[in-house]
């Protein structure tokens, strides 16, 4: 059975800030000093949004009214 040692574990933790690093999922260096990049935060965004659109469509019902018969 193996054990697994303290030194191990306080070497791979640095910090307990590492979680909220922003980082580049997506960069493209284009037409000389252009640089365009897609961080993490700019992705968990566009999600947000894209769900946030959604649901408002669906919401809409494009002002139609349901008569009571």
């Amino acid at each position: 059975m193996s054990t697994l040692s303290f030194n191990n574990i306080s070497t791979e933790v640095l910090s307990p800030l590492n979680q909220f690093e922003i980082r580049d999922l997506l960069s493209i260096d284009a037409l000389g000093n252009l640089h365009i990049s897609i961080t993490n935060i700019g992705f968990y965004l566009t999600i947000g949004a894209f769900f946030f659109l959604v649901i408002n469509l669906l919401s809409i019902n494009y002002n139609r009214l349901v008569s009571n018969s």
